[in-house]
């Protein structure tokens, strides 16, 4: 199925490493639509040096640079044989924040996914995480590809270059398995093999002389049971995968932890994550697993909304 997908970019480091993901991450006959968003770069600081400063002339070669900016990507794009379009959003005339024009666009243009670098420059303000890149993720209704200025280089794409290592973290929650649906969607369409990983964190601790064997063992038993599931569906699917299931270190480590961990192991080309699927007695919320593992991953990490249609 052609798919539609959204990338914002701003010339940064970050941002060029989202279109190089972006590339990937494209099949023969999808659609790409790049843009650019340009604010205004009159506020309560730059207006009160107005005489010193041509806030008309800043605005021209704000939206030159953008200009700029798309005809780079777009000429990439096109040598990786792909045919995208291109955008530029003129925030003083919507008065819209970057992530609600983004959003905006990708409901409009009905995009299937949002690609977007996590450290760039956004006008005058940055994307990062827990500014545009979470406000993105938190309005999406589609899944949201977060790719960090730190991220792994990539070397040229091969033609019509694609994925061949993708890594999901699987929990019990009806999110996480829409999110291991997801992934084993894009693994099936990449030829990739997937990785299935569980994170065991076990509850505790528990008060003197309290029993924990049989809660453990329940909570070990979920995991296996979720394990057991994913093999089906990998063998269900064609799709070449494993399993695996990790356990938390005593001492100072999380569940982000060790989903970074296996995807290092791996040399994972993408990480799957559902950005509201529970964790044992705890949630993937944003600010924490989610987001700690895209800010540390060093590769890209695609968050999947609770809400995002799976095909």
């Amino acid at each position: 199925m052609t798919k539609r997908i959204l990338l914002a970019t701003d010339g940064s480091e970050s941002s060029r490493r989202a279109l190089r993901e972006a590339a990937a991450f494209a099949r023969s006959g999808d659609m790409i639509r790049v843009i650019h968003t340009v604010e205004d770069p009159v506020t309560p600081v730059t207006s009160a040096f107005a005489k010193l400063i041509d806030l008309e002339q800043v605005r021209r070669d704000m939206q030159r640079e953008g200009e700029e900016h798309l005809a780079r990507a777009v000429l990439y794009l096109r040598e990786e044989g792909l045919d995208p379009q291109a955008h530029l959003l003129d925030l003083r005339t919507t008065g819209e924040t970057v992530p609600e024009a983004i959003t905006r666009e990708a409901n409009e243009w009905g995009a299937d996914i949002i690609i977007v670098g996590t450290h760039g420059r956004g006008g005058v303000r940055r994307a990062m995480l827990g500014s545009v890149a979470e406000q993105i993720l938190r309005s999406a209704e589609v899944p949201v590809m977060l790719v960090a200025g730190e991220a792994r280089p990539h070397s040229p794409l091969r033609a019509g270059g694609h994925y061949e290592r993708i890594l999901v973290a699987l929990d019990d929650s009806e999110t996480s398995h829409r999110a291991f649906e997801y992934a084993l969607s894009l693994a099936r369409a990449h030829a990739a093999s997937l990785r299935v990983v569980h994170v065991l964190d076990m509850p505790g601790p528990f008060p003197e002389g309290f029993d924990s064997a049989p809660l453990l063992g329940a909570v070990r038993a979920v995991g296996e049971q979720a394990l057991k599931w994913a093999t089906r569906r990998l063998h269900e699917a064609g799709v070449p995968g494993d399993v695996e299931m990790r356990e938390l270190q005593p001492v100072g480590e999380g569940v982000a932890d060790q989903i970074i961990c296996a995807g290092k192991e791996t040399d994972a080309d993408v990480i799957v994550l559902g950005t509201h699927g529970r964790r044992g007695f705890r949630r993937f919320t944003l600010g924490s697993v989610a987001e700690d593992t895209a800010r540390h991953a060093g590769r890209p990490v695609l968050l999947l909304p609770a809400h995002a249609p799976v095909e």
